[in-house]
């Protein structure tokens, strides 16, 4: 009998796993701007910190993870806050150069709207319709919080990504050219998709 997955909100003691998946959807972004920042710190490090605190948006409180069973392992994970959160980062702990390379990106946003950071599922749940449902509640997210529109970053490289967005009625704003680096080895930039939101 398959086991059960559980949808539920994430805890602190999940942020370990969290900064994983953050880092799964950014497909190489996070690496790029922390590992080695602070000699033998690396990306998941400094996301793990922000997840378990309560002062950033990528904090555990706006993450909703999909786990086997009540207890089980985490399988996906979302993180979703208002974009206009985004402003308050000053990104203290980037170096200039990194910082420069991805700033298209950073300022490339539907400010007003709800952001989707992050989205992943392990590559032996995808294709179950857990993708789908994390998705869901990031929408039911941004409605119950008086957003009009939900919207997120991908890259243009990421064909499934974006195939499974545009099913999921996502348009494209703009994109954010960001040249390729041989630490972030993308092609064609990172897309900005904007989805509205039916009133409820």
């Amino acid at each position: 009998m398959p086991v059960q997955i559980t949808y539920r909100m994430a805890r602190p003691d999940d942020s370990g796993e969290l900064a994983r998946y953050m880092c799964l959807a950014g497909g190489g972004l996070y690496e790029f701007l922390f590992d080695e920042l602070i000699p033998f710190v690396t990306a998941v490090d400094v996301l793990t910190a922000g997840i378990g605190s309560e002062r950033y948006p990528i904090s555990y409180r706006n993450c909703c993870v999909a786990a086997l069973g009540d207890d089980g392992a985490i399988v996906a994970a979302a993180n979703v806050f208002p974009a206009d959160m985004l402003k308050d980062d000053n990104y203290v702990l980037l170096g200039s150069e990194r910082h420069d390379h991805v700033r298209p990106m950073l300022e490339l946003q539907d400010w007003g709207s709800m952001f989707l950071n992050s989205l992943a599922v392990s590559d032996g749940h995808r294709g179950s319709g857990i993708g789908a449902k994390l998705l869901d509640w990031a929408e039911t997210r941004t409605a119950e919080a008086g957003y009009d529109r939900l919207s997120l970053h991908v890259w243009a490289d990421n064909v499934a990504a974006v195939n499974f967005y545009k099913a999921r009625r996502f348009t494209e704003v703009g994109v954010a050219e960001i040249p390729p680096h041989p630490r972030l080895p993308h092609h064609g930039g990172s897309i900005l998709m904007s989805k509205a939101m039916r009133a409820t």
